[in-house]
């Protein structure tokens, strides 16, 4: 199940799965992009609850819990590896792959003038293209985690652009240009077939209204609206560790807080895999409520959540942060 998570997520950039918490299909869990249902052992398949599962999972926008009468589902969204593609290698550009490079994008850039798109040009980029922005779609493979950035020099390579942006997935895309480029842009895009309603979705004028000038303070802009994008909506991290000890196939338990109230170490989402001796990779938040946590997933044998009190002075735990966080065991490998 999560072999199958991570080879998705590193695929594709983002996953959406969600498990059912309670009931006689606990512990059911759905991978909406493979459209996938992971049954626990010896559990017999139950269509209403797939279909259940799967409408709350494609309703959610967010990990956390879901409840809906008496179920409860709690969804996540997996994020890695967000890429960063600049269309047009002009003088914004640079400094746009150099602070994407900087916040941890993978950053490619194309442009169709050869000379724009050197090693010596964008030395900070992972991946150079040089091609017409027509061919973006065979030179560019889709990925969800995608944030595209259009900044070529005319509305041509703008519609171009465009065009091949809208007929794949994306996590952002943004245009630059004045008001009279983006409307000329726009009305071709209606013309051609594309909805009022995909058009809504670009970013145009590109940026945050912080005033830029500067082709630097443009692409402050630019990737301070990218940032803010990126983090609208809670996602689940990917921990390299955790990921590293399921692909070794060995049984154990993977605990995750699903839900948290009051002050915590860790935030819903946070991971920690804990194997058959004891020993963890990842974490939930150190201190005694890890210690704890880790000590109940060693015998788990299915899925089941349990909530731990901070808060309590000197009480079990030790921690003066206050509130709870629930707790997700789920046995892998098994």
């Amino acid at each position: 199940m999560y072999q199958t998570i991570y080879d998705v997520v590193e695929k594709r950039g983002r996953v959406k799965t969600g498990i059912l918490l309670n009931g006689k299909d606990a512990g059911l869990k759905y991978l909406l992009e493979e459209s996938s249902f992971f049954y626990p052992k010896r559990a017999e398949r139950n269509k209403e609850a797939e279909e259940f599962l799967k409408a709350s999972v494609e309703a959610a926008v967010e990990t956390g819990v879901v409840k809906n009468g008496d179920r409860e589902i709690f969804v996540e969204t997996y994020e890695k590896n967000p890429r960063l593609i600049i269309l047009g290698g002009g003088h914004v550009s640079l400094p746009v792959a150099e602070i994407g490079r900087m916040l941890g994008f993978h950053v490619t850039v194309m442009d169709d003038r050869e000379e724009f798109v050197t090693e010596e040009r964008f030395p900070m980029a992972d991946e150079r293209i040089f091609g017409d922005f027509d061919t973006l779609s065979d030179r560019i493979p889709p990925y969800e985690n995608a944030y595209y950035v259009v900044v070529t020099r005319g509305h041509l390579g703008d519609s171009a652009c465009a065009r091949g942006i809208l007929k794949r997935p994306f996590a952002y895309f943004g245009m630059i240009g004045s008001r009279t480029k983006v409307r000329i842009t726009r009305e071709k895009l209606l013309k051609e077939g594309f909805t009022e309603e995909q058009l809504d979705q670009i970013h145009a004028p590109i940026g945050l209204p912080i005033g830029g000038q500067m082709p630097a303070e443009i692409a402050v802009s630019i990737m301070a609206e990218i940032v803010q994008e990126k983090n609208r909506h809670f996602r689940t991290y990917c921990d390299e560790e955790v990921e590293a000890a399921v692909r070794r196939r060995t049984p154990g338990t993977m605990v995750t807080i699903i839900e948290k109230k009051g002050s915590s170490p860790r935030g819903t989402g946070s991971k920690m895999f804990v194997f058959r001796d004891g020993s963890t990779a990842g974490s939930i938040g150190g201190g005694k409520v890890e210690f704890e946590a880790g000590k109940h997933a060693v015998n788990i044998r299915n899925t089941e959540t349990k909530v731990y009190e901070l808060g309590q002075g000197a009480g079990d735990l030790g921690m003066i942060c206050g509130g709870t966080v629930r707790v997700l065991f789920e046995p892998v490998n098994m």
